[in-house]
């Protein structure tokens, strides 16, 4: 009867110090807060998480998690502020080792306060402005992947357009944009390259869907070809802040443009465009994941870990609009699409 007794007894003695091991354990693993600016659904977002997941493997090994500010839905200056004082607060509560920040409203309503503080590092992804805006340049510990519109690829892509190659005179582009901040970024960008042999004639940034239907009925009426990066800020009308969905924005403008839309983000296909060379999400999800665990599993110092720009894109497109617009380019743009699938009819 006593030995049964005790084999009880230090079974459960084992039973207890194994969950208290796997508490202690559980307790101590790195964590990783992943923070988003936007939400999850937006397919720039989700793309971005399998950059993520496909470097986040072994998450036996570190505590991931996820914290969405959802403020390209909600694009007021009120709401964003509120946004990024929660996700402060949940950054002072939890003290996790490393934030994985995304997109600049991560940066300028959360990230950018604890810049050079010692007990957390920050990795950002997903930036279109300069670094040094957020003091970044001048902090111990933080670095990242900055998001740079990949134009010398897009460049590139109407020289090779069959239908621009028969123009008399060099290719003339406009560039037309939400007025969010991160379009901003988007625009500087675009203002700042080299597009020669073709000419940049207009950048316009707007804020209501009226001032888009405008602006593309203008620019198309006096350019080749219209460049876009971001169009989901855009306001009902002046009197109503009510967002003009995205499908509806890249709909109309598609039926309604004299001349070929081009996208600076690959989401623009799926969104109803026809062709977009864009800055590939799964490099900015990537990029960083795999910096956050330098960080935190080996150990790395942040400030032997520099800030780099984007070097990968992605070709998205619609065989059946770039039909109808006549915009034919060389096989090798098709298949680049098929290969990370994201050819539509």
């Amino acid at each position: 009867m006593k030995t049964i007794k005790l084999e009880k007894l230090l079974m459960w003695l084992f039973l207890l110090v194994t969950l208290v091991l796997i508490g202690w354990y559980n307790l101590t693993k790195p964590s990783i807060l992943i923070l988003h600016s936007y939400d999850k659904d937006y397919s720039w977002v989700r793309d971005i998480n399998t950059g993520l997941n496909r470097v986040l493997k072994n998450k036996y090994l570190y505590q991931v998690r996820w914290y969405y500010m959802d403020t390209k839905r909600h694009p007021d200056v009120k709401y964003k502020t509120s946004a990024g004082i929660s996700a402060r607060d949940l950054i002072n509560q939890t003290r996790p080792d490393v934030v994985i920040a995304m997109d600049d409203d991560a940066q300028k309503y959360v990230a950018q306060y604890f810049a050079n503080d010692p007990k957390i590092k920050i990795v950002f992804g997903g930036v279109n402005k300069e670094a040094s805006e957020y003091g970044y340049d001048k902090a111990k510990n933080v670095t990242g992947i900055m998001e740079r519109l990949p134009l010398t690829a897009l460049s590139e892509t109407l020289q090779s357009a069959r239908s621009l190659q028969q123009l008399k005179h060099p290719v003339r582009i406009a560039y037309l944009g939400d007025a969010s901040e991160t379009v901003y970024g988007d625009a500087n960008q675009i203002k700042q390259f080299d597009w020669s042999p073709h000419q940049l004639t207009e950048v316009r940034n707007v804020k209501t869907w009226e001032e888009w239907q405008t602006s593309i009925s203008e620019l198309s009426a006096k350019v080749d070809v219209i460049l876009l990066t971001n169009y989901r800020g855009l306001q009902r009308s002046a009197n109503d802040p009510t967002l003009v969905s995205a499908k509806e924005v890249v709909s109309w403008t598609e039926k309604n443009s004299r001349v070929p839309v081009i996208g600076g983000n690959g989401f623009f296909t799926e969104d109803g465009g026809m062709l977009a060379i864009g800055t590939s999400p799964f490099e900015q999800g990537e990029v960083a994941a795999r910096r956050a665990l330098q960080i935190v599993m080996q150990k790395t110092d942040v400030k032997t870990l520099p800030i780099v720009a984007s070097q990968e894109f992605i070709v998205t497109m619609s065989g059946s609009r770039m039909k109808a617009r006549g915009f034919f380019l060389p096989k090798v743009y098709e298949a680049a699409a098929h290969a990370g699938d994201q050819y539509f009819e």
